[in-house]
């Protein structure tokens, strides 16, 4: 792949490259993710039926939201958007964020994407929005995502109990956290 393949890259790692979403992300598979009851377990996206409509708004509020910074996950070698990250409820006074992270492409599940997305991000939301901390919440049984926070050196720090119901059953969601000091340690 030669320099001119790439879409406008913003961050870029070893296998990945971040990006600003595009309009022409609204189509394809993206549009798919969030209505996939089988890889969407553990979120709130697939519970109503995704549409056009409902994607062109969250592509318009992640342009120009001040507290929402969307990038696009963009596998170098087939330049595949494969999912997107954000720092979202951006508290600037307070200086923290929520890191939120969805991979759509159920091809490149498992092979350490997010782990790095999740640096690039973090990275640069301590280095350049001079966050003092990031924070989460994860459902309690979505055990891959765990251990990609727990390697990204995220800490477990709270429990709401019972936060989530899936087919009349009871999950909880775990809090967990990094500070600005803990990641500059790493």
């Amino acid at each position: 792949m030669n320099d001119n393949e790439l879409y406008h890259p913003f961050l870029t790692g070893e296998h990945i490259y971040l990006r600003g979403l595009e309009e022409t992300d609204l189509q394809g598979n993206y549009y798919q993710w969030f209505n996939n009851q089988s890889t969407d377990t553990y979120t709130h996206h697939a519970l109503y039926p995704n549409s056009p409509e409902k994607m062109k708004a969250f592509y318009e509020k992640a342009l120009c939201h001040e507290n929402m910074f969307v990038l696009a996950i963009i596998h170098k070698e087939d330049n595949c958007h494969i999912g997107n990250i954000s720092l979202q409820q951006i508290e600037w006074i307070n200086r923290r964020a929520e890191l939120a992270i969805i991979l759509g492409e159920r091809n490149y599940f498992g092979k350490g994407y997010a782990t790095e997305a999740g640096r690039l991000i973090i990275d640069y939301g301590f280095d350049r929005f001079n966050l003092n901390s990031i924070w989460l919440g994860v459902h309690a049984e979505n055990k891959r995502a765990i251990t990609v926070y727990k390697k990204l050196g995220f800490i477990e720090e709270g429990l709401i109990r019972e936060r989530f119901i899936r087919n009349q059953t009871c999950s909880d969601q775990i809090l967990m956290s990094i500070l600005r000091k803990e990641w500059q340690k790493k």
